[in-house]
């Protein structure tokens, strides 16, 4: 029997060797001869480090420009704007700056309808810049930054112009044919006699400055129309130019807002890592200082997910603009947070324990105690079946069942191809409409991460592999090297937030975001897509618009990802890679603010936190379209499972 060698080991080699290093990423990831390794895309390469730019494993200057090259293909002038203010945001670093202008030069002709006189041609393109302007102003960029052109009425030169257009926008999209917001369920509509009382109260308190009710918090069960009432709110205020900063904890939860809010991290300008007492550095003059301060309401809606050390922090920020009022909580704003406490708590790195995720919530932030509580009660869905199920997920959510509650038989699956015919029963090449409402649940990455590959497989189309490109970084440049600390060591990491090194996908995956791209439209961390085209340097997905349910395509680039452990000795690193994952199956808490027609969960591994059972199955509507698959269990007699269901003690359901 003939044997072929093997090699039994690559050592690491220095990056200072380009042409080496490039044959030594190759290996790993695609072995073969030195010919195939050369060879990509029928194209071959001269040199290994060639080679490995055009597989994605190098950087390489020239990725802006395939990208934007491969959009033009297929996409519209609105989403190829949308595309190159991603590039520009999201793209660059101090050490790797963007030549915008020269990519606004060679791709003009793609961010305007060229179906136009030569006369117009010059207003579409003032116009398109307009447009880009105000992407890269939500992201705190400017054109300036990138040697771009101004347009003639530049937001840069008009400031108030520019926050009027933020609080009161008349439009959900950019294109040349804008598409007015549908505001008739709002004139049309009649509140119940308790959310009339709500309204009544926070419209009174917004219209008289001695008012001293100025933090009010607002909860009830899903069917009790709370996001309308908030909504309801908003519209109505504006309606008498009152201005309203919409934020909510997910970027989910943010596109909930009729007009589009925002994330509450983004409308106060923090980071990710949110230290005590540390405030980012907003001016009293700045567009974002001025936000805050003119606000004549904010609210903030799935507020029991949010960590009190960034609650605080907003306190001390407002009281930092305003100091006029920095006697009072928020600096004397009129406050509605939102939120049922029977949903996950803030997540806790060091711990998952229940006790220490209530000490991280807002409950336990002396602010909490000032806000004048309101629940509404009045289900106003009238479907018996519906009514019931919700009953059974008040009990779940306030611990009535005990730590674990019984899945009836009528529930259960024996397999996961059970799971999966139940939940994708029409297949996966469904309209984005049917597809996305279709979703499975798991507590644990590990079990989601087995779910997806599963999926991927049955899908018939040809598998596409996009690879990161990992790079150390640290203050101290001599801590460690790439040869000391090996780059494959940081290929196998992928810390919360970031996209896998490897991500595998096929034309009609489902996919989800990892980043705010722009949440008026909906595309935030959290929104699932279904991928329409795969390219070598661009993603072309499509997704929901509200709720309209009209379906928008949107072209996704690379980014580039910083992680830093919190421990001075910790890993630090920059990973440049598509901001998504595979999304047919998602774990709990990542899928709070999402809502299903169809629904999976998958047990192997159990609940752990408060607040994930219910969570689980509060994300339907009806528990006849909902399915559990708990390996390892034994039904009894009537064929029923129990499950844990983890409710912290110490929470209060204000």
């Amino acid at each position: 029997k003939n044997r072929k060698p093997r090699i039994g080991r690559i050592y690491t080699v220095s990056p200072r060797d380009p042409e080496l290093f490039a044959l030594y990423i190759l290996t790993k990831h695609f072995p073969g001869t030195p010919k195939d390794l050369l060879t990509v895309n029928g194209h071959e390469c001269q040199t290994f480090a060639e080679a490995a730019r055009l597989r994605g494993l190098f950087e390489d200057n020239n990725v802006w420009e395939r990208t934007l090259r491969e959009g033009s293909i297929s996409l519209n002038p609105s989403q190829m704007r949308q595309l190159f203010a991603n590039i520009l945001v999201f793209g660059g670093t101090e050490k790797c700056v963007i030549d915008g202008l020269l990519l606004w030069n060679m791709f003009v002709d793609h961010f305007y309808d060229r179906r136009c006189t030569e006369a117009e041609k010059l207003i579409r393109i003032d116009r398109a810049l307009a447009i880009i302007e105000k992407l890269l102003l939500s992201n705190g960029r400017s054109l300036q930054e990138f040697n771009l052109p101004l347009p003639n009425n530049s937001i840069r030169n008009n400031p108030d112009r520019a926050l009027d257009e933020f609080f009161f926008p008349h439009h959900i999209n950019d294109d040349e044919m804008d598409e007015a917001i549908d505001t008739s369920i709002y004139d049309n509509t009649n509140l119940n006699p308790e959310q009339q009382r709500f309204f009544n109260l926070i419209r009174a308190s917004v219209l008289d400055p001695n008012t001293k009710n100025k933090l009010f918090f607002l909860s009830g069960d899903g069917g009790t129309g709370k996001t309308f009432l908030l909504n309801y709110i908003i519209y109505k205020l504006r309606e008498m130019r009152l201005k309203v900063l919409a934020t909510a904890s997910t970027g989910i939860a943010a596109t909930n807002f009729y007009a589009g809010g925002m994330t509450f991290h983004s409308a106060f300008r923090f980071g990710i890592n949110v230290e005590p007492d540390v405030i980012p550095p907003v001016t009293v003059d700045s567009y974002f200082g001025r936000r805050i301060i003119e606000a004549n309401l904010v609210i903030v809606d799935e507020v029991t997910i949010l960590n009190k050390t960034i609650f605080e922090n907003v306190n001390l920020l407002c009281k930092k603009l305003i100091p006029q009022y920095k006697n009072e909580p928020f600096a004397g704003k009129i406050v509605i947070i939102s939120g049922d406490w029977k949903q996950s708590l803030p997540v806790v790195e060091e711990s998952s324990a229940p006790g220490a995720q209530v000490a991280a919530s807002i409950q336990s932030s002396e602010l909490y105690g000032r806000f004048e509580k309101h629940r509404l009660m009045q289900n106003m869905r009238v479907i018996p079946s519906e009514i019931q199920f919700k009953d059974w997920l008040y009990s779940i959510g306030t611990g009535q069942t005990g730590d674990s509650v019984i899945i009836p038989e009528a529930m259960r699956v024996n397999s996961r191809q059970e799971l999966y015919a139940f939940v994708f029963n029409t297949g996966f090449d469904a309209p984005v409409t049917d597809l996305l409402k279709r979703l499975i649940l798991s507590p644990t990455n590990r079990v989601v991460d087995v779910i997806n590959s599963e999926i991927i497989d049955l899908i018939n189309a040809p598998l596409h592999e996009y690879l990161s490109i990992d790079s150390p970084t640290s203050e101290n440049p001599f801590a460690y090297n790439l040869a000391d600390y090996e780059v494959a060591q940081l290929n196998r990491l992928t810390p919360k937030g970031l996209p896998a090194h490897n991500i595998k996908l096929k034309v009609g995956a489902v996919i989800v975001l990892l980043q705010n791209l722009n949440t008026q439209k909906g595309l935030c961390n959290g929104t699932r897509m279904i991928v329409r085209r795969l390219h070598q340097d661009l993603i072309e997905a499509e997704t929901i618009s509200g709720s309209s349910e009209r379906g928008i395509v949107v072209g996704i680039c690379r980014a580039r990802n910083s992680y830093k452990e919190l421990r001075p000795d910790g890993v630090s690193f920059e990973r440049f890679q598509f901001p998504v994952r595979v999304a047919f199956c998602m774990t709990i808490t990542k899928a709070q603010g999402q809502t299903c027609e169809r629904l999976g969960l998958d047990i192997l591994d159990e609940p752990f936190a408060h607040g994930q059972t219910y969570t689980a199955f509060s994300r339907c509507r009806s528990g006849e379209n909902i399915r559990v698959f708990a390996p390892g269990k034994t039904p009894d007699n009537n064929g029923n499972i129990s499950m844990r269901n983890v409710v912290a003690r110490g929470i209060r359901f204000d």
